[in-house]
């Protein structure tokens, strides 16, 4: 048990991947699913005329809504997961700043979607948010590389801490039920 216990304080603790975790559900629902609806909503007080993207536009009016969706939500789910799968597990800090930039983005496009099918006047222009995000994305992914850097942060990854969660949960039921049985014995 104690030579387990040295391997384990090899790394640190599986919280890391649990908070990424939470940072992509965030950006997902902000990128992904928020500014897609408000695209909608926008379209739906506007026209589809009231969107400025080129993109979303032709989406629309090529494949329909529903299909917009569909390739809005796959395209938002591969972007964010894409960086996991192609760059190495010691960039902890950088997948973050990725990752928060892209929460920033996902909120100021529902933002200023919402705005835009309010008649208000929104607060950026489409080409200043689009800016903001490209800046947030270089700025916050160098910090992050620069903190990898120096911690040098040694972490497990997530699918690994996955199995260990699941592990720890069937041991601790399966201590319950034994205790269960004793008690009933």
């Amino acid at each position: 048990m104690g030579e387990n216990l040295k391997i384990d304080n090899q790394y640190n603790s599986c919280w890391y991947n649990k908070l990424q975790f939470v940072l992509f559900l965030l950006a997902f629902f902000a990128f992904g699913i928020g500014d897609t609806i408000s695209s909608i909503h926008l379209i739906e007080h506007k026209g589809i005329m009231g969107e400025w993207n080129l993109i979303v536009r032709h989406l629309i009016l090529n494949y329909g809504i529903m299909n917009f969706i569909a390739i809005k939500i796959s395209f938002s789910l591969l972007i964010l997961f894409l960086p996991f799968l192609l760059i190495n597990k010691t960039v902890y800090w950088m997948m973050n700043g990725f990752l928060i930039s892209f929460i920033f983005a996902g909120t100021l496009g529902t933002v200023l979607n919402i705005q835009a099918a309010m008649n208000r006047v929104p607060y950026l222009s489409p080409e200043q948010a689009i800016v903001i995000f490209m800046l947030l994305v270089f700025i916050l992914t160098n910090i992050g590389d620069e903190i990898d850097k120096r911690v040098h942060l040694k972490i497990r990854p997530y699918f690994d801490c996955f199995l260990k969660d699941i592990a720890i949960f069937i041991s601790h039921n399966d201590k319950n039920v034994s205790n269960e049985q004793e008690k009933n014995n």
